[in-house]
């Protein structure tokens, strides 16, 4: 059984957790970075030497004190795609990300062989089509390196990590505080049981906290809490650092609710994530999670097949956005229209969208062969290609395209 990396990965810092076996179960453990210490989280850096080597993360800082040119915001300037000229030397920052997240990764082998690690779960705090966009080609060597992975946001992390824990922890909603030291951000975990499968959903807060204050914070607390029957609260983030808590931790521990304070619920939400989808999860079967970044209507047509109406699913409901790609060819009619079903998970409300094809050359009735193929912009945008295949020998393709957008 392949091992699970779980990564979280911010502008500023990521952390590394992989799943190993014990004698009852896989426990997920966070990779430190060197052997006996009790530091996990790793600085987002590069630093170019006067030689011209490249180091990364602590390495990185500790030679950039040496005469180095240290490079920082990897993530935000690969999105940018930036350059940064060193020495006479152009350095692409996506190449400078790769190679973090490379030697990041490799850290893990410190618990386990690489050579054992078959899935990656990466995850972020802001999913954006570019940071996507941008990870996806950063990382794109664990798949050539005989791995898969895959992206979530925090609160995807964030459920994964609540629901394997004790069941005791979430038997009412669950609530997750946040805090980098400028803003707090509140997750509330909950299930809706009035459907099949249940509906596990987060409901998201932000709120400015520029300085370390109790009673500031006591405010959030109740802002979130005192309405709701709540199980467990986690406290994660470099902000609650410090001792500086005090009665706002009573009013968390009220009625009963366990609270529990550390730096990497999401670096192991996404390790859990990963061996979820290696193994399944019991827990899990009855439910589904639904969070900003999902699909929420399933995407499909209708066509003839055989003189039978049929239905041809091409996105499912559920999935995340940046992830939905569907595609299927077939013949247009004598109107050139193509029109998409989107039926609400929710609500279970159908609409159509219909595409026109009219520049594609004018031909007899099916004897033009297309290709539709649907992607998603955003959580709310289809993007929708349709592919002039022509007609075998007979008709050959004229390499017309058509495009649109259809909002959800």
């Amino acid at each position: 059984m392949g091992r699970v990396i779980g990564y979280d990965l911010t502008d500023l810092s990521c952390q590394v957790s992989i799943g190993v076996e014990t004698e009852d179960k896989e426990e997920v453990r966070s990779v430190a970075l060197f052997v006996g210490s009790e530091k996990y989280v790793i600085p987002v850096a590069a630093c170019i030497d006067p030689e011209g080597e490249i180091s990364y993360g602590e390495e990185a800082v500790s030679a950039s004190e040496k005469g180095g040119k240290l490079l920082t915001n990897l993530m935000s300037n690969a999105v940018a795609g930036k350059h940064e000229e060193v020495d006479g030397e152009v350095y692409d920052y996506t190449e400078l990300l790769s190679g973090y997240i490379k030697r990041t990764i490799h850290m893990s082998s410190v618990i386990s062989p690489l050579s054992s690690v078959e899935r990656v779960v990466i995850t972020m705090p802001d999913i954006t089509e570019d940071n996507v966009k941008t990870v996806e080609k950063a990382a794109a060597f664990i798949e050539d390196e005989g791995m898969t992975f895959r992206i979530i946001g925090y609160p995807e992390s964030f459920f994964y990590y609540a629901m394997n824990q004790d069941p005791e922890l979430t038997k009412n909603k669950v609530a997750l505080f946040d805090y980098d030291g400028e803003v707090v951000r509140s997750m509330l975990l909950y299930t809706r049981v009035d459907t099949r499968p249940h509906l596990c959903m987060v409901e998201r807060r932000d709120f400015d906290m520029k300085m370390k204050d109790d009673m500031c914070f006591l405010e959030v607390a109740r802002a979130v809490l005192d309405a709701e029957i709540v199980s467990a609260v986690y406290l994660s983030g470099e902000g609650f650092e410090g001792g500086w808590l005090s009665k706002s931790v009573s009013y968390l521990c009220e009625r009963r609710r366990r609270v529990f304070q550390g730096r990497n619920l999401y670096t192991k939400g996404a390790c859990y994530a990963g061996i979820d989808d290696r193994d399944g999860n019991p827990t899990l079967e009855s439910c589904r999670f639904f969070d900003d970044e999902k699909l929420v209507s399933n995407i499909g047509l209708h066509m003839l097949r055989d003189g039978q109406e049929i239905y041809v699913p091409l996105l499912e409901a559920g999935i995340n956005w940046y992830d939905a790609r569907g595609k299927c060819e077939f013949y247009l009619g004598e109107d050139k229209e193509i029109r998409l079903k989107i039926e609400s998970y929710f609500t279970k409300d159908v609409r159509y969208s219909v595409l026109r094809c009219d520049s594609f050359p004018g031909r007899p009735v099916r004897c033009t062969r297309v290709r539709l193929e649907v992607s998603m912009k955003d959580a709310s945008c289809i993007l929708c290609k349709v592919y002039d295949l022509g007609f075998g020998d007979i008709y050959r393709s004229a390499g017309d395209t058509a495009v649109a957008e259809v909002l959800i």
